[in-house]
């Protein structure tokens, strides 16, 4: 990221001890996610907000899974950076023992799981059934709102049609489990840079067979990506692959 980005527009404080940065690019990336290109009223504006707003949360609480978990396992407090389409904790000391490496790592897309949880949460709490929230947040990211169970989504539908809940409230608790059960599992992709790639690396110790694997992953998500139209994942996934394959290069010089 460049000096520039950094000092300008740039929202800096302190959480939990942990010195954190909002770079503007983040805010960027995530209404283009948001549907930015397809604002044709007020009503795809607030949607494009609710989105980013739901984005920079769960992915603040990533970061801070990881942060949390690296002060504590090293003492020293690390720095936040929220910019691009993600964030970055930088350690100065790592964890001194494998384990503690591992559980700092699953800390991330763990703790990124809180924003959607608690949506869930509230959501069950209106509905007057707290199992329909859980639900909706398993269920829903995946479009398989049929398969909950038919008293959660009788549930919903009773709450909705007696205005305990409204939709466009629905619609934020919606986004927030769409974001962090997405953001978790993207994360936990065996590919670097991703915390998938570095569990398998500090798993197997195998720095060339993590690389391998995620050059391989990637691009098989890059195929895929173009075969479906999505050329944002596309470019994405190509990236990772290329990083992975610098990776796996520079691997074999030394075997």
């Amino acid at each position: 990221m460049s000096t520039q980005e950094s000092s300008k527009g740039t929202l800096k404080f302190v959480l939990f001890g942990i010195p954190v940065e909002i770079r503007p690019s983040i805010w960027v990336v995530l209404a283009l996610l948001g549907g930015a290109f397809r604002i044709n009223d007020g009503s795809d504006l607030k949607e494009v907000l609710i989105f980013v707003a739901a984005g920079l949360l769960c992915i603040l609480a990533h970061e801070m899974g990881h942060a949390l978990t690296g002060l504590k396992f090293t003492g020293v407090a690390p720095r936040v950076t929220l910019a691009m389409m993600g964030g970055m904790t930088e350690l100065t000391v790592l964890p001194p023992t494998r384990a503690q490496y591992i559980l700092h790592v699953l800390a991330g897309p763990l703790t990124g799981l809180v924003p959607g949880l608690v949506a869930a949460l509230l959501l069950g709490l209106q509905c007057e059934n707290i199992g329909a929230g859980f639900t909706l947040m398993l269920f829903s990211p995946f479009g398989a709102e049929a398969l909950m169970p038919n008293d959660h989504q009788i549930a919903l539908t009773i709450a909705l049609e007696s205005n305990l809940i409204t939709l466009p409230t629905l619609h934020i608790y919606a986004t927030f489990m769409l974001i962090s059960v997405w953001w978790c599992i993207f994360n936990l992709l065996p590919i670097l840079p991703m915390d998938g790639g570095h569990l398998l690396s500090s798993s197997t110790n195998n720095l060339k067979l993590t690389s391998l694997v995620g050059m391989s992953l990637a691009g098989l998500l890059t195929m895929v990506s173009i075969v479906s139209g999505m050329w944002f994942t596309m470019m994405l996934m190509g990236y990772f692959a290329y990083i992975n394959w610098q990776v796996y290069q520079e691997v074999r010089k030394h075997y």
